[in-house]
């Protein structure tokens, strides 16, 4: 298996199609766009609890994990499982760590530049951080009352293969991401839900370390 199959389904393997209908069309994106960036550069640290909802057509059931989220800047990245069972992974800049069951793996993410683009996009979904993103990106922007939601569609095919779209709600209130989907099929989902958000807090870069 390759290393976009393994980080994509490890970390993901994602969302179903978001009834984006029932938002309407954002209609001032200027100011929306302005809002992310200013909110995104005060942003240091999140410390997040998150539960990760995997359904999979092929068993036709839906598998709920629960841990907790950490992001520093600059691309640190560490996913503490709990529950069902201790799961760890970590991205450190160009390195991806994984621990399962007492058993760690080290790989480099800079081998190829799609992992490379991967990278980014993770970052820019976990946080909200849309200058991260690529340019081989399709986006859209829809709101309601609570939430902002941008509905991501990649264009490059060989990213097409891995991923159908990605949808990242984000909280009005602080702009945060509130819940991240993505959709590697119009069935196949992940979705992921962040509650007690602290940030800026993080001191300790320990949980970043990959060696």
């Amino acid at each position: 298996m390759s290393y976009i199959k393994i980080l994509l389904f490890l970390l993901f393997y994602t969302v179903l199609p978001i009834q984006a209908q029932q938002m309407k069309q954002l209609p001032h994106l200027k100011d929306f766009e302005a809002r992310l960036l200013q909110e995104a550069k005060k942003i240091k640290s999140i410390e997040s609890n998150f539960t990760q909802i995997k359904y999979l057509d092929v068993f036709d059931e839906k598998i709920t994990s629960k841990g907790t989220f950490y992001y520093k800047k600059n691309n640190k990245i560490c996913m503490d499982y709990a529950q069902p069972m201790n799961y760890l992974i970590v991205i450190n800049n160009n390195k991806l760590k994984i621990v399962s069951d007492g058993k760690k793996s080290i790989m480099d993410l800079n081998s190829n530049k799609m992992m490379s683009q991967m990278q980014d996009m993770l970052t820019a979904c976990m946080v909200g951080d849309l200058s991260k993103m690529s340019p081989g990106y399709i986006l859209e922007y829809f709101e309601d009352d609570r939430y902002y939601l941008i509905q991501i569609k990649p264009v490059n095919k060989a990213i097409q293969a891995y991923i159908n779209r990605i949808q990242i709600y984000l909280d009005k209130k602080d702009m945060s991401v509130h819940k991240l989907r993505l959709s590697e099929t119009e069935t196949n989902y992940t979705e992921y839900e962040f509650s007690d958000k602290k940030f800026n807090s993080l001191k300790d870069e320990a949980k970043f370390t990959i060696r």
